[in-house]
């Protein structure tokens, strides 16, 4: 199974996830604040219809806390953990 092109990482203590491309070198994309963000760094890769995009694993991997999440208390779900975050929903 190949692997998604983005990776939306834990969020920060100050909130916010770095977005990384896949790729070898894990290309530093920058930092999403909002699903809005993300949609924007699927767009800079050349996809004009990102939104739909968002919770496609061929597309995004969201690794740790809660995907849709950006807030730092998001990191109340371990990335391991197969249970709905219930953080901010």
């Amino acid at each position: 199974m190949a692997s998604a092109a983005l990776v939306v990482h834990t969020p920060s203590r100050s909130g916010g996830r770095l977005m990384t491309a896949n790729d070898c070198a894990g290309t530093i994309l920058g930092l999403a604040r909002s699903d809005r963000d993300v949609v924007e760094f699927l767009r800079q890769a050349g996809l004009e219809d990102a939104e739909g995009l968002l919770d496609a694993p061929a597309w995004v991997t969201w690794r740790g806390g809660c995907a849709h999440h950006y807030e730092a208390a998001c990191l109340r779900q371990s990335a391991y953990s197969r249970a709905p975050c219930a953080a901010g929903r």
